[in-house]
């Protein structure tokens, strides 16, 4: 249904359907917003994607190297993945608050800051903002795929590294990451294909601004249908990020294959 209406043009006085071929994907191509929801959407996959990566990995490591409360630790550490996205919005919205938020508040506390800052109302200050809040409700998913990727390394491998006079870092390097590539392919393509489907924060926090600095794809696409009412341009959207998660997907199932 969606690849019909990609290519109509809905008429809302009338109620009725047009067929105009690709012309929803040539407006698109000439939309200055277009291309500034696809470039905002690139950041924010490739920041959610590394942030999450390089966080759930630490974390992963760290509970990994606990043997008591382990199961407490892990539950505590899910908390934001099973918090909803309406709930950490509002959180994140009272810890970024310029005058009534404890970001603010602390940073003014350990002088490293002069003065309140705004976290949501410049560009860049917004994306990184948000990115940090997807972030802390995603990292635990991330987490848990790498954990449970570290419980097959081989222990006598790490412990026979470390007779051999390898350190910390070495046997990191050696013997862990080999073991654990398919767990990261596996949290990276999840973190990627979550991170494109974002919507509900984005939309609370800030709905797209400022200057459309945080309007995503997602965040584009409901624009265009119900702002716009451009149906057509946008399933034309919707078919685009739809061909981004398959590029995506593919490569993921060819590195699998090739490993």
């Amino acid at each position: 249904y969606n690849l019909l209406v990609a290519f109509t043009r809905f008429n809302i006085d009338r109620s009725t359907w047009t067929f105009v071929g690709v012309r929803n994907f040539a407006k698109l191509w000439e939309s200055e917003f277009f291309w500034n929801s696809f470039a905002v959407t690139l950041i924010w996959v490739g920041g959610n994607v590394a942030l999450q990566l390089v966080l759930g990995l630490a974390v992963a490591l760290a509970l990994n190297s606990i043997r008591r409360w382990r199961g407490l630790f892990a539950g505590v550490l899910l908390i934001p993945w099973i918090s909803s996205f309406v709930v950490v919005a509002i959180l994140f919205l009272w810890i970024y608050h310029p005058q009534l938020g404890v970001l603010n508040d602390i940073l003014l506390r350990l002088g490293l800051i002069q003065q309140p800052v705004a976290w949501l109302a410049s560009p860049r200050m917004a994306q990184l903002s948000l990115i940090l809040a997807n972030t802390w409700k995603f990292t635990p998913l991330v987490m848990i795929t790498l954990f449970a990727g570290l419980q097959d390394v081989p222990r006598e491998f790490v412990e026979a590294a470390a007779v051999d006079g390898a350190g910390a870092w070495r046997v990191f390097r050696l013997v862990v990451v080999p073991t654990l590539l398919p767990s990261i392919s596996t949290a990276v393509l999840l973190s990627t294909i979550w991170a494109y489907n974002s919507f509900t924060l984005p939309i609370i926090m800030t709905a797209g601004g400022p200057l459309r600095a945080t309007e995503i794809l997602g965040l584009f696409i409901y624009k265009q249908a119900f702002d716009a009412f451009d149906f057509g341009a946008a399933a034309a959207c919707s078919l685009v990020l739809f061909v981004q998660i398959l590029v995506v997907t593919l490569l993921y199932l060819r590195t699998v294959d090739r490993g």
